[in-house]
């Protein structure tokens, strides 16, 4: 029950943030119109896409030896500090190499960029680098709920912040990404200061993580006596793996709005990400399966009730996920023509078009949390790696000829192929018929 409650909070925490992140982007969208929201979703996407290739593995590779109290958690954040500071210079040198003449242009040509943006892009990416590391340690300190709570607070402080500047009529592009920048050190200062407090009070391990599944090893016995190099040493070979996952993932949710700004431009990329950020609040419905899962998969092999357990989680998470999706399937031109204005008509029937990927991917988010469950976690590397292959192949084919719908349909068709490599990962270590997986049935 413990572990319910805690999923039911995670969920409502996104909710809100998911609500906020939207209502930033139809402020953005009928202020900026569709090539500066265009210029907007991209710059958002690259900041975060940076902070996560930067991330190093700092937080992910940390929980074994904190929860294993293998050294002091001030020891591992020190180190993590400092590698948050050598990755804030690598931004600063980045921001700096755009703003050169050659790379000025066409980064305003391509995203609408004038001096300063760079700057604040990466104290963004700065900031989101080090909120994931923060939530990592906490998680080890048993605290599941924090990171949502946090998560939810930054996002709707960042739409107040949107929305005062849209309605004193000072909302650009700049001041956009600014304000962008502003929420995500914020909440990362939240983060901190939770953290700091935290590390004060001995360590509650969560049950919710075994730590033997973040990594097959022991933790060295001499971690303790090490360096913070030989700390951030230590959490880059641990925890490679984890971030490639991460980069991944995140480039199969945004990597179609890149091909789509290539090929047909930063306006249709802004019709496009309307459809985008509805479309993915339905993915909170079956992620919040997901803490339920890394707990219960853990249990041993011969546990009878593990697979059925996951099974359950997965009709459960298309069942729900299709309840939401139908009706807003035949509501999403009216809708969001309501909410975006005539400029973003095409929103509509691209999220028709993804709608039927969200779906299909639903058990492949269930299921991501059943293979950390059950210490296969590159799989749900495998998976999104190969799901990423098929959303450029079939955006090369698809995007240059049919535009937003077209980057739509690749993401749909990519979903599906990577959830059903998923599902048959399921089926075969487990060794359960088609018929049980849909129906329940033996």
């Amino acid at each position: 029950m413990k572990l319910v409650a805690a999923g039911s909070k995670i969920l409502f925490s996104r909710l809100a943030q998911v609500a906020a992140n939207a209502a930033v982007v139809m402020v953005v969208a009928k202020t900026l119109g569709p090539v500066g929201q265009g210029h907007y979703s991209l710059t958002v996407a690259i900041a975060m896409l940076v902070g996560s290739l930067l991330g190093g593995g700092m937080g992910l590779a940390a929980v074994p030896p904190l929860r294993q109290d293998k050294l002091p958690a001030t020891r591992m954040l020190s180190a993590q500090l400092l590698w948050i500071s050598l990755m804030l210079g690598v931004l600063v040198l980045l921001a700096w190499s755009s703003t050169r003449p050659e790379a000025a242009a066409v980064l305003a040509r391509r995203l609408g960029w004038h001096q300063g943006v760079p700057y604040l892009a990466g104290l963004a990416a700065a900031a989101m680098l080090g909120f994931e590391i923060f939530s990592y340690d906490l998680l080890a300190r048993g605290r599941l709920v924090v990171g949502a709570a946090v998560n939810g607070t930054r996002a709707l402080g960042h739409f107040l912040l949107v929305l005062l500047l849209g309605v004193t009529g000072t909302l650009t592009l700049a001041w956009s990404v600014g304000a962008f920048a502003v929420a995500q050190i914020l909440g990362a200062a939240m983060m901190l200061a939770i953290l700091l407090n935290e590390v004060r009070r001995p360590a509650h391990p969560s049950p919710a993580v075994p730590v033997e599944l973040i990594t097959g090893d022991d933790v060295p016995a001499d971690l303790h006596a090490r360096s913070l190099f030989g700390l951030i040493i230590y959490n880059m070979r641990r925890g490679w793996l984890g971030q490639i996952s991460a980069v991944a993932y995140f480039l199969l949710l945004r990597l179609d709005q890149g091909l789509l700004e290539y090929y047909r431009g930063a306006a249709e990329v802004g019709i496009y990400s309307i459809a985008v950020y509805v479309g993915e609040m339905l993915w909170l419905l079956p992620g919040a399966l997901t803490p339920l899962l890394v707990h219960s998969s853990a249990a041993h092999a011969s546990d009878p009730d593990r697979d059925r357990t996951a099974a359950r989680a997965v009709r459960l998470g298309v069942l729900v996920t299709l309840a939401a999706g139908l009706p807003l399937f035949f509501l999403a031109e009216p809708l969001l023509e309501l909410l975006a204005g005539g400029e973003f008509e095409g929103s509509g029937p691209a999220l028709q078009a993804l709608l039927p990927g969200i779906i299909a991917f639903a058990p492949g988010a269930v299921l991501a949390g059943d293979f950390i469950g059950r210490g296969k976690a590159h799989w749900n590397t495998q998976a999104s790696v190969l799901t990423v292959v098929v959303n450029v192949i079939a955006g090369v084919l698809l995007i240059p000829r049919h535009g937003p719908v077209g980057a739509a349909w690749s993401s749909t068709i990519a979903y599906a192929c990577g959830s059903l490599v998923m599902l048959v990962r399921f089926r075969r270590v487990t060794r359960m018929s088609l018929r049980t997986l849909i129906l329940g049935h033996r």
